[in-house]
């Protein structure tokens, strides 16, 4: 539902990088940030050309007064190139791939323009990443992949660990609302997707190996810091802001499909700031959904870990955010997988209660 990308430069301009880097330092001075973590998104940013992207870098690292930018990308790595790399290293960009499994499922939705496999190109992109990493020019690229309900999870994250050699990675539940018209059997696929790459995962006992989605839940069972960091940030997107190739101000990127009042604020970066934003009708709704425990998780003891869930999944028009994840059943599983592991490694089971208790 959000075409809003129709009324937006296919490429951004220098104006907005300009005005974007002074958006962020005022934000910086004004609120004490010593790091702000802007990705490099899309689209597909590797569709700019080197020239225009090194440019840009150089534009924002010269307004860093007082704090500092970490540079990320998520591409789908079918134009990785040794230039390519070499940007990277320069202004020392993390890197990120979309990969949606192995060849048979990533290809069921990211075929090129001529209807062709990507997959060779996107592991040979990875791998040249990898290589420049191996060489100590840039960090590890990890991938992003977006669970399909057809597929294996256990096989998914073998492909990507034993066969590609990853170490970094997640998986994103696919932005489904409650009001979507789901086929049977879609809720439950992306569940047991979830539950058998974690059980995988965890079989595997390999400390190098962190599956974001999977490691800050094992580390807040096992740790109080780290449960009371989770409780606080877990999904809670007030600090994610996405801007758009013409400078637009919105929340971040998935709650924009959810209705028109999340894309249309009528804020930009070259005339508002970082309070405008926190003083919007959306930032308030969202300060709400994410201090507001659902009607449906009010006896829930899972609550301090979970949060309910991303946001977008917990949507529904009827109700807004007052609902539990559309995966709730799959969640409150892999919590208790967790759990489960961390007792068998020697974690007393009432001081993991204590932590969700707390």
């Amino acid at each position: 539902g959000d075409d809003s990308w129709k009324r937006h430069p296919a490429v951004v301009g220098r104006d907005v990088i300009e005005q974007l880097g002074r958006f962020c330092a005022q934000a910086a001075a004004d609120y004490g940030i010593s790091e702000i973590t802007l990705i490099f998104h899309g689209g597909e940013p590797l569709l700019m050309r080197r020239s225009r992207f090194d440019e840009m870098c150089t534009t924002l690292r010269s307004m860093e007064v007082g704090f500092r930018f970490n540079f990320g990308m998520q591409t789908n790595g079918v134009l990785v190139s040794e230039p390519w790399i070499d940007l990277f290293e320069k202004h020392n960009v993390s890197v990120g791939i979309s990969l949606d499994g192995n060849r048979q499922i990533n290809d069921l939705h990211r075929l090129d323009k001529q209807g062709r496999s990507s997959y060779d190109r996107v592991v040979e992109g990875l791998r040249k990443l990898q290589a420049a990493a191996d060489a100590g020019r840039i960090g590890r690229p990890g991938l992003l992949s977006v669970i399909n309900p057809a597929a294996d999870g256990a096989a998914t994250y073998r492909t990507f660990v034993h066969e590609l050699g990853v170490t970094e990675m997640s998986f994103l539940t696919p932005d489904y609302t409650w009001d979507e018209p789901l086929e049977a059997g879609v809720v439950a696929g992306i569940e047991a997707f979830l539950l058998d790459a974690l059980k995988a995962w965890l079989a595997d006992r390999n400390p190098k190996v962190s599956i974001r989605v999977f490691s800050e839940l094992l580390s807040a069972l096992a740790d109080a810091r780290a449960m009371d960091l989770v409780h606080t940030y877990r999904d809670d997107y007030r600090n994610i802001i996405s801007v758009s190739s013409n400078g637009d101000l919105g929340p971040e990127d998935t709650l924009r499909i959810l209705d028109p009042r999340f894309r249309d604020l009528g804020l930009n970066v070259a005339t508002n700031n970082l309070r405008d934003l926190l003083e919007s009708d959306i930032w308030q709704e969202q300060a709400r959904a994410a201090q507001t425990r659902p009607a449906g998780c009010q006896e829930c003891g899972w609550w301090r870990l979970c949060k309910a869930g991303r946001p977008v999944n917990r949507y529904s028009r009827a109700a807004h955010f007052d609902n539990p994840s559309l995966y709730c059943n799959g969640l409150q599983a892999i919590y208790a997988e967790i759990g489960a592991f961390l007792v068998r490694s020697g974690v007393p089971l009432d001081k993991i209660s204590e932590r969700l208790a707390a």
